[in-house]
């Protein structure tokens, strides 16, 4: 899928989520209770942060984590929230956003992206998930280099690392 951005947007666009003084954001609250998995068995093919990927579209920012899965495995939902966005993007393909927590007391948006599809219940306008409920099916929509779930948290709309809320290792 060709990116609506040109590459050096793209960048800007990554880079403009990271506060100026390189700092994470505060893990919210919420983050004291360990996440779900979002695909199983998990491990991390490409970690959060700065990396020095070659390619079309490689930003030098990630602000998220990859977690390699056969095409068609299950996407389910880390935590229980609020769908807030389902929809396809350029380089993200097809993600849903799901908000948990309140605001003020730990509040976070889960990001599942490169989505092949997304679960029927979703895609039939439901408005909340559960713990473990199915949010799509892994794929290779966006800009991706094989199949994998792209996860992200956002907390107060600043990129976190998510890896230690789900305990996972690198591959």
């Amino acid at each position: 899928m060709q990116s609506v951005f040109p590459p050096a947007a793209l960048a800007l666009l990554c880079l403009a989520a990271t506060p100026v003084d390189g700092t994470q954001p505060p893990v919210p609250a919420a983050a004291g209770t360990p996440l779900l998995l979002p695909v199983r068995p998990a491990c991390i093919s490409s970690p959060f942060g700065a990396r020095g990927v070659v390619g079309p579209h490689a930003s030098r920012m990630h602000n998220g984590i990859d977690l390699p899965a056969p095409a068609g495995t299950w996407v389910t939902a880390a935590a229980a929230g609020r769908v807030v966005a389902v929809r396809r993007l350029g380089a993200s393909g097809l993600e849903v956003d799901i908000a948990s927590g309140t605001a003020g007391q730990g509040a976070y948006v889960a990001r599942y992206a490169h989505l092949g599809s997304v679960a029927p219940a979703i895609a039939n306008g439901r408005a909340t998930v559960a713990a473990g409920e199915r949010v799509g099916r892994v794929g290779r929509t966006g800009i991706t280099y094989g199949t994998h779930l792209h996860f992200e948290i956002r907390s107060g709309g600043q990129p976190v690392d998510p890896a230690p809320w789900l305990g996972v290792r690198p591959c």
